[in-house]
């Protein structure tokens, strides 16, 4: 129906109509459930191992604290194929609402709370994929530098940057790189720090709302 391809954007004549959403004049905002936002990530790292059913795969908790699951020969499978253990839930589950198995959960929440945030930042794993996610883009345009912002939008946003996103892309992966470059000195070649730009650009659009949010 008309009514359920609808935007989340909000025209002025909905917001005075309808400001709550409730006569469903738009679609509502609604972020990632904690399965899609990991499993997305996998996807469009190219890291994504499709096997169907089988054996669960077995989770670790690190010596840091944290619960990941363990890592096959193709990838990550699906978040539906993880062990489900009520004491090692997958850190990123559990910090984005994965529902709680003691006591049963009836209804899965939504928070907003900084430890989300924090982990798509400094996770080693997230990291990782960014990383994947830089080298596929190589892989696919090389080193031309607006090419791989379109691919990077198409593959995480959906959509192709503006004109605006690509200048600021640019400008953004050149400092990335004089960084980067700063930092490793003589240690690397050059190469490893476009390497380096590339997947921290990365890393950063995992970061955005847009990405993280159903439109």
């Amino acid at each position: 129906s008309s009514t359920y391809r609808q935007s989340s954007d909000i025209a002025d004549e909905a917001a005075r109509l309808d400001p709550t959403g409730s006569l469903l004049s738009r679609m509502p905002l609604k972020r990632m459930e904690a399965e899609v936002l990991r499993d997305s990530l996998l996807l469009i790292c190219g890291q994504l191992d499709e096997t169907p059913f089988g054996p669960a795969d077995p989770v670790e908790a690190r010596a840091d604290g944290l619960v990941t699951s363990q890592r096959g020969k193709a990838g990550w499978r699906r978040s539906i194929y993880v062990l489900q253990r009520r004491t090692k839930i997958p850190t990123l589950l559990e910090n984005f609402d994965f529902p709680q198995m003691g006591p049963n959960c009836i209804q899965r929440g939504e928070s907003l709370v900084a430890p989300q945030a924090l982990h798509l930042m400094n996770n080693e794993m997230i990291h990782q994929l960014a990383v994947y996610l830089a080298g596929n883009i190589q892989n696919t345009v090389g080193d031309d530098r607006e090419q791989q912002i379109q691919q990077i939008y198409l593959r995480t946003l959906g959509r192709e940057p503006d004109p605006e996103e690509t200048r600021i892309g640019l400008e953004t992966l050149q400092l990335l790189e004089e960084k980067w470059n700063t930092q490793l000195k003589d240690k690397q070649t050059s190469s490893t720090s476009v390497q380096k730009a590339l997947s921290s650009y990365c890393h950063a659009i995992f970061n955005l709302a847009e990405f993280q949010y159903i439109d």
